[in-house]
Formats: C-alpha cells, structure tokens, sequence
C-alpha cells in the first residue's frame, strides 16, 4: 500500500458550507438599525434595573449585579449596568462613579470573536427564535476560563457565578443581559430565575415592539419593563372592548408559574367622575374564582398609585380566587385628568364623593348578583368607611350629584381598612406646631390655623397645582423653618420620606420603584385638608370646607369593619385607630396589628401572606350566622 495512502491525515478544521442543516455558526449578526440603537440607548437601563430587583420566592434577591451587552455595529459591547445595592443611590440622584468608570472602562468586543460567548449565544437564540421557540438561559461559573479576557478583567471578587439570556425585539436580536452573583445557585433556584428571564424575555419584546414607533414613549416603555411581574408568563394579547368603554383596553393572559394558576389582567377600565375627571380601574381575573361571590376593590393611599397595591392585589386574587380591581383615583395618571388639564385641582371629599360612588356604581352595573369587599390602604381605607358612614348626609348635600350614590348596603359586604387613620396624627413632632395648637385651645375660632393655612395655600399653590412627595416633606422642612421664632424645640424629629415607607426591610430596588413609579403627584387641596387635620385640637377629619365631619360620623358605619394596624407605624399610629374602631358594635369586626411600618404592610412579602390569609378567612365569615 502506498505510504502517502496510508498515514492519516488531520486536515484544519474548516466551517461546513455544503450541510443540509444550518449550525449557529454559520448564522450572521446584523448590526442594529439606527433607529432600533437611538431607542434602546433610551429604554437599556430598564433591562439591568429589572434584573437586579429579582428575587427568589424568600424574598432574597438573585443578583447583586447585571450588565446589558448590546450590538453595536460589528461588536457588543457593555452599555448599561447596575448594582443592587447602590439603586436608592440612584434614585437619590447622585452620580455613581463606579457605575460610570465600569461602562467607560469596558471594551467592545467583536461578533467575530470566537472568545465572544455572548456572541455565540447570540447565534444560538437566533435558531431557536427561528424555530419559534424563546432563548436558552445561560448559568456560568465565571472562573471559566472562556470569559473573554476584555470582561474578566471587569470582574471583582464578589462576581462569581452569571446567568444571561439573549434579548430579541420582533424577531431580532439586540444583545445579551447578564445577572451576576457571588454565590452558586441549586437546581431549584436555577429553574426560578430561568422562568423569570424568560418572562423579561417575553416583557421586553412586547413592550419595546409596542413602544418603538414614531408615537413611541421610552420613559412608559422602561416603566412597563421595571414594573413587570417576572413571575407570570404572558400567553396572549388583546384589545379588548371593556364595559361601556371608548378606548380599547389591552387585556393579557398570563401563567403564573409561582401561583400554579392562570389570569387574566385588564388595564384599564375608565370611569367617569365627575368635572371631567375619571377614574381608573385594573383588574386582576383568576382562572378558576372561589365561591364566596364576593369581587375586592383594592384602594391605594395618600400620593400612591395603584401599583402600591400590587403584592396585595396578586395574593389575594391569585392565591385565594378573588376578581380584584385595582383603583387610581383622579390625578394619578394623565387618563384620569380633564382634557384640559388639572383645573383648580381636587379635595378628598372629591375621592369619597364621587370617585368612590363612581366605581361602585359600575361595578354594580357590571356584576349585579355579586357582592363588594374594599381593601383600602392610608387614605385608601378612609374613603369606603367616610363614604358608608356619611351616606346620608353626602346625599342630601349632593342632590345634583354628577355620578349616581349607591346606597353601601346594597352592594358592600365589608371593609378591610389598612393603616387607614379616622384623624390625622404624626407621631413626628414639626416644630412650631405644638405652639399653634396650644394657641388653639385659648383662641376659641381658627384664626390663627386660616391665617397659615392661608399662607401654606398661597406659598403651594404659586408654585405648583399639585405637589410631588418629595416636595411635600421638603415643603414641611421649610414650614418648621418659618416657624422657628414660636419654637422652643429646634432638634424634634421632622415626618421624613422613611417614615412614610416605614418599611424596616426595604431593599434599594423596592427604594427606585417606589420613588419612580408608585409615588406621585398629589393636589395641593388635599394635602391642606391633612395638614388641616393634623393642626385641628379635634380628633377630627373635616371636609374641605370643614362643614362635614367625617370621624365623627363613623359612629354609623352598619358595615363589617378588618382594621389593621402597624405597631411601627409613624404616620398613621395606633392611637389614631384602635379606640374608635374597637367603639363600632358590628360583632363581625376585627382589628389585627403586625409589626410593621406604613407602606411595609403592602409591601414585605412574609406580611401580605399572612395577612391576606386573615383577610381571606373574615370574607368568608362575613355571611355565617
């Protein structure tokens, strides 16, 4: 045999161009569309943000780092980052350098790189979006000696272990996210962050495709991605013609692999009030509904949108089998406004006198053999009860009403009110305040509070119709300022934004989304009417133009009363509930406390399930003997 025949041969390995199949290495990468990259450069800090908010079903979150690889012409490279330690900071406004020196420190890396993994992936997601089929989920070791030498050189000793999943918007790719731990995760875990990657998966893919238009919105669509709920998986899109609606409403149906239980989300119904302003409703529809026949109204509180009642919201609805409708009052969004804008703005009798009979009203028409629990948090627990108490006396001073006023014991089985004061307390001494109250007691009329509510109404309302969060308790700092000639103490706690949160365990990304999506603007009337309570020698909340008392009232609320309290509460303490409700006779009433603060009640997990579990079993007590 011939000796060239018989030694073999190694040839280079060459890419296969003649195969049947199409191997992700034969796959290109298209740069991105200018327009596609002017838009993501608007909306990429969602993607991190979303990431490092995840958490594991205890509550302890996945990533302490993420990082988004986005296509740049011929390369990825590293465009946006975060930390999730450092987003209060962020929120805070203050630069952070670290973040900054990261992104200018890193260095495009090339598609044709075969030490690009990301690349690689990249060309792996493609097939499989070919085929109609989402992303693999990517976990690494990052001691891996595949990581590019360009990203190890990143890496501190807290980033050990990653995971990541190609993102694609309308079929095509747009780069790589990255969620990066120090420790290892099990198998469990594994599976629970690869369902929620590829729920942001499917998140960012419908709201960008939605968004990226000539009318596109980057500040709605990085909104929609960090308010997502990651632990529900979208199956189908709608638009839907609600109840008597104008404007279509986008209905989703979604999995929710942590509930094992399928829904429908409704957003949003808009229901008429009154002046031209509306009120607007979210509704959370479980596949399979318990049989109490009851539906829950969940009321969010002072300067809260309704997303404060989210976690509330789920649990209840998807947990125990309630429909649950989620209510923003008017204000809260630019759809509940008048076409021309806020006019003179809006009181809490305008919450209680007609945005309230408004969504009773609807309800009623919409489902008339049911019955109506309201779950109402702050503000939003003394609305129902203002509302049943003072029925008769609003109906006879709203002959003329603009919404019809539903008689609450034709449709309102009961009231759960959380941390829902009946007057206005801080337990936070303002300086100067003291002194104005106890000029009260020798002043028999209200000379001296007009006189500052005169001046607190026109130093507002000169500069703002409505008045943001952080403005308001700026607005008090500088109150007890002007005040510091009648004070006798200069160094007494001042109410501070921690004190509303009053949420002992608040990680830094429940920080960003309170302050960037859940507070909002208030109208500059009602924040006087609290003010005005807060001064007031009477236990008392009085109407606007203090005709009406409604604490007082509240002697006549015939409905079932779950009152519950936050032993911690700054903002709304005990004192403020606990007697007067304990005085109501209804026998179905309860009153329950947690050791917890204002907004922590809704807000930490361990607590929302504990306390919609009670909640749940006095509903289905309310119709037992």
């Amino acid at each position: 045999m011939d000796q060239t025949l018989a030694r073999k041969v190694n040839p280079k390995p060459r890419r296969k161009g003649g195969a049947y199949t199409v191997g992700s290495e034969d796959i290109y990468i298209f740069p991105l569309s200018e327009s596609t990259n002017i838009f993501l450069q608007k909306v990429w800090t969602a993607f991190v943000n979303k990431m490092v908010s995840m958490t594991l079903p205890n509550g302890k979150p996945v990533f302490q780092y993420a990082i988004f690889e986005a296509i740049q012409d011929k390369n990825l490279k590293i465009v946006a980052s975060a930390t999730h330690f450092r987003m209060k900071q962020v929120t805070d406004r203050i630069g952070i350098q670290s973040i900054d020196d990261f992104i200018r420190n890193t260095i495009p890396i090339s598609i044709q790189d075969p030490g690009n993994l990301s690349a690689k992936y990249l060309r792996e997601a493609i097939l499989s979006v070919e085929k109609k089929a989402r992303p693999e989920v990517y976990f690494h070791s990052l001691d891996d000696e595949r990581v590019h030498p360009n990203l190890k050189q990143l890496l501190t000793k807290t980033m050990n272990y990653a995971a990541g999943i190609p993102l694609f918007v309308k079929g095509f790719p747009i780069g790589m996210l990255w969620g990066i731990r120090r420790d290892n995760m099990s198998p469990e875990q594994e599976e629970e962050v690869r369902q929620q990657l590829y729920s942001l998966y499917d998140v960012v893919d419908f709201v960008i495709s939605k968004e990226m238009g000539l009318k596109g919105d980057p500040y709605y669509a990085r909104k929609n991605i960090e308010k997502s709920d990651l632990h529900s998986r979208a199956k189908h899109l709608f638009y839907t013609r609600g109840f008597g609606q104008d404007e279509p409403v986008t209905t989703i149906v979604f999995d929710s692999h942590t509930y094992q239980r399928s829904y429908r989300l409704d957003a949003s119904f808009l229901i008429p009030s009154g002046d031209g302003y509306s009120v607007s409703l979210k509704r959370f529809e479980p596949k399979e509904r318990n049989d109490t026949g009851k539906n829950l109204l969940l009321i969010p509180g002072f300067f809260c949108r309704r997303s404060v009642m989210d976690k509330v919201a789920r649990e209840l609805s998807l947990r125990h089998g309630y429909r649950v409708f989620s209510m923003d009052m008017r204000g809260r969004s630019r759809r509940t406004l008048p076409l021309f804008g806020i006019r003179e703005g809006w009181t809490v009798d305008d919450f209680i006198q007609e945005d309230f009979p408004a969504v009773l009203n609807w309800i009623k028409e919409n489902f008339p053999n049911e019955q109506l629990v309201v779950v109402g948090h702050s503000m939003g627990g003394m609305i129902p009860r203002f509302y049943c108490s003072a029925y008769e006396e609003i109906v006879k001073r709203k002959k003329d009403s603009p919404v019809p006023l539903t008689r609450p014991d034709d449709l309102i089985s009961g009231i759960v009110s959380i941390t829902s004061p009946n007057f206005v307390r801080l337990q936070a001494q303002i300086p100067g305040l003291d002194i104005l109250k106890m000029g009260l007691k020798l002043v028999p009329s209200k000379t001296i509070s007009d006189f500052l509510f005169d001046l607190t109404s026109f130093s507002l309302q000169t500069t703002l119709p409505t008045v943001d969060l952080n403005k308001f308790f700026k607005f008090l700092l500088g109150l007890h300022s002007s005040l510091r000639a009648v004070s006798f103490d200069l160094h007494a706690k001042v109410v501070n934004l921690r004190d509303f949160v009053g949420y002992k365990q608040i990680s830094p990304p429940e920080w960003y989304f309170l302050i960037e999506d859940i507070f909002c603007e208030e109208s500059t009337k009602v924040v006087l009417q609290f003010l005005r309570s807060q001064l007031s020698q009477d236990r008392s909340f009085l109407s606007y133009d203090g005709t009406l008392d409604y604490t007082a009232l509240q002697k006549n609320l015939q409905i079932p009363l779950f009152s519950v309290l936050g032993s911690v509460d700054k903002v709304v303490p005990s004192e403020t509930i606990e007697n007067d409700l304990a005085a109501l006779p209804h026998k179905k009433n309860k009153i329950l406390s947690y050791e917890q603060g204002h907004l922590g009640i809704v807000f930490h997990m361990p607590v929302v399930k504990e306390m919609c579990s009670e909640i749940d079993s006095w509903i289905k007590g309310l119709d037992s003997t």
